[in-house]
């Protein structure tokens, strides 16, 4: 039973890079469609808490793709998908929350952030360093540039999103949900790649990546992922209606 996730790893790697990344794109989405028929906007709140808190560590890993030459930072799925929980917030119970949970994910990244460093620093029985140790270090241990990167890009873009959002919603009403879900989410979803790459890679990087590697594997890479997500994940919204639960 110990050996189950090892099994299943070993499994996965047989798959082509690009068959795995649409399973984790429908694993967000599984997992955003029960958290919110079951548990409404608390489930949405908590879903982009930990969303945020998984990106971050998985935006370390670098994934190569057969259609192009350049790694993209793999994460890009996850962070997308937080767009598509703030358009739900905001859809169903408005700005206000929306705005909220963008406060709330910021705070719980540092808690979070904190408390990991603490258990680090912690010295383990008999002073060995294990492979644990190693393993949570280099997931945990924070890099200033790059969570200083993240955070300013998450903030800056979310509210973009917000605002866009809410503005077509006013304009629109009900009508044309899909064109406020993919505006927003393309638009603040640009932003937040273009703000993240330039301070991660360039402005904060003791040693600055070519400007070829940050604007195609970073940004157009990453942005042409983001649309197809946006688009793909359009459905959702609309389905959300019939799963909207009304005794919470």
């Amino acid at each position: 039973m110990d050996s189950l996730f090892i099994n299943l790893i070993n499994a996965l790697e047989l798959l082509s890079p690009e068959v795995l990344l649409a399973l984790g794109f429908f694993t967000c989405i599984a997992f955003i469609l029960l958290a919110f028929r079951f548990f409404g906007a608390l489930g949405l709140v908590c879903y982009s808490v930990l969303a945020v808190t998984i990106a971050n560590m998985q935006v370390l890993k670098l994934g190569a793709f057969s259609y192009i030459d350049e790694p993209v930072a793999l994460g890009t799925v996850m962070f997308t998908t937080l767009f598509t929980t703030s358009d739900l917030i905001t859809e169903h119970y408005g700005a206000d929350l929306a705005k909220k949970t963008i406060y709330l994910t910021f705070l719980m990244q540092i808690f979070v952030i904190l408390s990991m460093v603490l258990v680090i620093a912690h010295p383990e029985a008999g002073n060995n360093k294990t492979s644990i140790q190693v393993a949570l270090e280099a997931l945990f241990t924070p890099s200033l540039r790059l969570l200083i990167a993240s955070l300013i890009a998450f903030i800056i873009s979310q509210h973009i999103d917000i605002c866009i959002f809410s503005a077509l919603k006013k304009r629109h009403g009900k009508h044309l949900l899909w064109l406020r879900a993919n505006a927003s989410t393309l638009i603040s979803g640009l932003f937040d790649t273009f703000v993240f790459s330039f301070l991660a890679w360039i402005i904060f990087a003791p040693t600055p990546l070519s400007m070829t590697t940050v604007l195609i594997g970073f940004i157009a890479a990453s942005q042409a992922l983001r649309a197809f997500i946006s688009i793909f994940s359009t459905p959702l919204l609309y389905i959300s209606y019939r799963l909207k639960p009304h005794d919470l």
